[in-house]
C-alpha cells in the first residue's frame, strides 16, 4: 500500500463530496419521473426516464465506491469488479477503513446494480415497467443509505487527516 499524504485524503474527500452533489439533482429528476407515472402517464418513455435516473444514481454511487476501494485497497478483479466493488463496501477493514454500507443496504444496491446492467443492455427486449416500479420503491431508502455513508466517510477522512497531520509533525 502506498504512503498517503493529507492532500491525498483531502482529494478523496472532495471527490466524495462531488459524487454526492451529483446525486442530488438526479434524485430530483427521479422524483419527477416517478410523479409523472403516479399521475397516470403510462408512456414507455416515462418509464425509460425513471430507469435512466436510477441508472445514473447508481453510476454516482459506483464512482464513490470505486474511489474508496482504489484509495484504501485496490486489487479488484477485472471480470467481476462491479459486483466485487459493492461486496467490499460492507467490509470494516480493521486499521484501514470502515464499511460504507451495511449488509442490508448492500443487498438493495446490488439489486439496483443488477437493474442497471439490464437497463444498459435492453436493446430489443420489452421494458418491464412493473419490475421498475418495484425497484423504485427502494430508491429513496437506498439514496438515504448512500448519503449517510458519504457523511460517515467524510467524518472518517477528517479524523484520518488530523491523525496523519499529527503524525507528520512528530
Amino acid at each position: 500500500m502506498e504512503t498517503r499524504r493529507v492532500e491525498d485524503i483531502m482529494r478523496l474527500k472532495s471527490e466524495l463530496e462531488l459524487d454526492a452533489s451529483l446525486v442530488e439533482p438526479l434524485v430530483v429528476s427521479n422524483r419527477r419521473a416517478e410523479e409523472r407515472i403516479a399521475h397516470g402517464s403510462s408512456d414507455e418513455l416515462d418509464y425509460a426516464a425513471l430507469g435512466y435516473t436510477i441508472h445514473n444514481i447508481y453510476g454516482c454511487v459506483e464512482n464513490t465506491c470505486y474511489r474508496i476501494s482504489k484509495f484504501f485497497e485496490n486489487g479488484l478483479s477485472r471480470d467481476s469488479w462491479q459486483k466485487d466493488l459493492l461486496s467490499r463496501m460492507i467490509l470494516d477493514i480493521q486499521g484501514v477503513r470502515p464499511r460504507f454500507f451495511s449488509h442490508e443496504e448492500n443487498l438493495v444496491w446490488d439489486e439496483i446494480r443488477a437493474f442497471r446492467h439490464v437497463f444498459r443492455n435492453l436493446y430489443n427486449r420489452p421494458f418491464d415497467s412493473e419490475r421498475l416500479m418495484l425497484l423504485q420503491k427502494n430508491v429513496p431508502g437506498a439514496v438515504g443509505s448512500y448519503t449517510r455513508g458519504v457523511k460517515r466517510y467524510l467524518d472518517f477522512l477528517d479524523v484520518l487527516a488530523s491523525e496523519l497531520e499529527s503524525y507528520e509533525r512528530t
